[in-house]
């Protein structure tokens, strides 16, 4: 992979998919909660019990929708969860491609170390990574790239839906890897005005 350090910009895109991606699991486990407490709760000394065993069968609902929308749905759809779509980021391995789905489910479990006190082990290490990387990407061999706005017309023109991003010379996220356009003298103006019109 080539270009220059990343921005700090993508860190930030990176902890708004997580919580978009986050919420997606999350609010509809706790409405679903909400809504069996309301409608099966049972009177008495039985209600404790109940609670209980709601409070556990959402925490594994919750846990299976993680790993659902983090490494099931990305591997199934480009290397995208929904809010990376959302937010035109994408994942993929250090050489551009597509990972497998046990690079993802790498990067799931790492969240483990990564979610470290509330999240800043893994802030911590993708600031300080020249690639933005969180440990799980790291481990994974894999990396978020942003998803450049031009790519919905390379699709239409030939080109792949699956064609990976990576940091350009600018030091943001967005350059298309592949093949660049060789410009001529006259296209970037270093003839010194002596360009010939025809």
């Amino acid at each position: 992979m080539t270009g220059s350090r990343p921005g700090l910009g993508v860190v930030g895109r990176r902890l708004a998919q997580f919580l978009l991606d986050e919420m997606l699991v999350f609010v509809p486990m706790l409405l679903l909660a909400i809504a069996v407490v309301w409608l099966f709760h049972p009177d008495g000394a039985g209600l404790l019990t109940f609670l209980k065993i709601v409070f556990y069968a959402m925490l594994a609902l919750d846990f299976a929708g993680q790993w659902f929308v983090n490494a099931w749905w990305p591997y199934r759809h480009g290397g995208q969860t929904p809010a990376m779509r959302w937010l035109r980021l994408r994942v993929v391995t250090l050489d551009g491609t597509h990972p497998s789905l046990g690079a993802f489910l790498v990067r799931e479990l790492l969240m483990v170390v990564d979610g470290f006190a509330w999240g800043l082990a893994g802030i911590t290490v993708m600031v300080v990574n020249p690639r933005r990387q969180r440990f799980g990407d790291i481990v994974a061999r894999t990396v978020v790239v942003r998803v450049p706005q031009r790519r919905n017309s390379l699709v239409g023109l030939g080109g792949s839906a699956h064609q990976a991003a990576f940091p350009g010379p600018d030091g943001d996220l967005g350059a298309v890897a592949g093949p660049q356009l060789a410009l001529g003298r006259a296209d970037v103006g270093l003839d010194r005005g002596h360009r010939h019109h025809e």
